[in-house]
């Protein structure tokens, strides 16, 4: 092996190990396997140095070339001449209309590849690239305006929810894994794709990095320290974002937090934000112009209400509330739940059908509580709240509107109708966000029962709108 082979070579084993030193050591590594020479360097390593059963080499078909079939039949020979495992997936038909190829193919790579991760209880996924595509992706970046988390560039090493995405080879240039390749005598498939002109990250290869190399000398190195500074204070940013949101009472869920917390905050720091929540929710990153229209309608506005829809999520804003719902959530406003006619004989909790959720009875001896005997011989009736409806939230106080009370406690309008009325006797005894009616006597000594609503998902919207269950 030539001397600058076996240096090449070394600094790739050498990469590989500082990498593999996130995982535990009999680790199940999947390998993202193109065929390509990069991927083929990084799977040669790997042969190299684990056992055959930590290795699976996955190869994706994406059916756009014509050679993919001829493509997945070296990939699954080159694997067996390694003595590794081989998997392969093969992507559904492609995207119709203006949507971008080369998006949607890395996209449904990706998922294709988390899982492969999954089905074969790796702890891993591994990808080939390298240096220079870093440096690609920075200015490809660069000039999509993008901010400063994305100038970082690609990560060495991240934690994702399916197991650690590792990029070994990223501190590595192109040259010396050509030289590593070809020092092992090793075979590899080429893309044509990698070469067309139409693709930007093509162009930046075949023309503008040469002009810029030349006249900029170090300009790969130069250009990933500016992206290692950036991705650290694109990280540190990030963290002050997570800061604000806590403060702002974003909770476990994501669902909801204070407006007015976010909204005298610096603009960088809010706009920021407001990107992480994104980001939590799995929403690709706003516009700058949307981002700007976010914020103006959901935390500045000076409206009582507002809905900015992102699919698959919908942002809504009741005075200082904004909470986000899935965009197909219910419109109980438009939709509301049917009217039920029940009777209660003493069971601990009524089902409600149709209204995802059910009515908790329970003993009580709290004064407001009603007579479990009356109402067990009351047919009850369940039903949205009725317009101009009152109740009576104390004993000895006055009976105010359903809609006063539920503006009072932050409830918004478009859940209101989703929360169920209790009426027994003909009169309304209960209303979910507010409470039992205190109107009535109190029950005897031992005959108490309090009622309380409680939907069945932890995430419903409108569990925001349920009062504490009394006992």
């Amino acid at each position: 092996m030539p001397a600058a082979g076996a240096v090449a070579c070394a600094a790739v084993d050498a990469a590989v190990a500082q990498s593999l030193a996130h995982l535990p050591g009999r680790a199940v590594l999947v390998v993202a396997y193109s065929g390509g020479r990069d991927s083929t360097v990084l799977l040669d390593a790997l042969a190299r140095r684990l056992p055959a059963q930590q290795v699976v080499a996955w190869h994706v078909h994406h059916g756009l070339q014509p050679a993919a079939d001829a493509w997945l039949a070296f990939c699954e020979r080159a694997a067996a001449r390694l003595g590794v495992r081989f998997g392969h997936a093969r992507l559904g038909a492609r995207p119709v209309g203006g949507l971008n190829v080369e998006a949607w193919a890395r996209e449904e790579r990706y998922a294709a590849l988390w899982r492969a991760v999954a089905d074969c209880g790796a702890h891993a996924l591994l990808t080939a690239h390298h240096a220079d595509d870093q440096l690609e992706t920075v200015l490809m970046r660069l000039a999509r305006g993008s901010g400063p988390e994305a100038l970082g560039g690609m990560q060495p090493a991240e934690r994702r929810d399916g197991g650690w995405l590792l990029r070994p080879l990223l501190g590595s240039g192109r040259d010396c894994i050509g030289e590593c390749a070809r020092a092992r005598g090793l075979e590899w498939v080429e893309d044509p794709s990698n070469a067309d002109p139409a693709q930007l990250r093509a162009t930046l290869r075949a023309r503008v990095l040469p002009a810029l190399g030349a006249a900029v000398p170090g300009l790969r190195e130069n250009v990933l320290r500016c992206a290692a500074l950036l991705r650290a204070t694109g990280a540190a940013a990030r963290a002050t974002a997570q800061a604000d949101l806590r403060a702002a009472g974003l909770a476990v869920g994501l669902r909801s937090l204070d407006r007015c917390s976010l909204a005298e905050v610096p603009p960088l720091r809010r706009n920021e934000a407001v990107r992480e929540w994104f980001r939590l929710l799995g929403l690709p990153m706003p516009t700058q112009a949307r981002l700007e229209q976010w914020v103006a309608q959901l935390l500045l506005g000076g409206s009582v209400s507002a809905r900015v829809d992102a699919p698959p999520w919908r942002f809504r804003r009741y005075r200082d509330r904004v909470t986000a719902e899935p965009a197909d959530a219910r419109d109980w406003e438009r939709d509301p739940p049917p009217p039920l006619a029940l009777h209660w004989a003493g069971e601990p909790a009524l089902e409600l059908p149709g209204w995802g959720g059910r009515l908790q009875l329970r003993p009580s001896a709290d004064p407001a509580a009603l007579d479990a005997g009356w109402l067990a011989v009351q047919g009850l009736e369940i039903r949205s709240p009725p317009a101009g409806a009152r109740l009576r939230p104390r004993r000895g106080g006055p009976s105010r509107t359903l809609k006063n009370l539920y503006q009072e406690r932050g409830i918004a309008p478009w859940l209101r109708a989703g929360l169920p009325a209790v009426f027994a006797g003909g009169r309304l005894v209960y209303a979910a966000g507010v409470g039992a009616d205190a109107s009535a006597p109190p029950a005897p000594a031992g005959r108490g029962v309090r009622l309380h609503w409680l939907p069945d998902a932890p995430d419903d919207p409108r569990a925001a709108g349920v009062e504490a269950a009394s006992v």
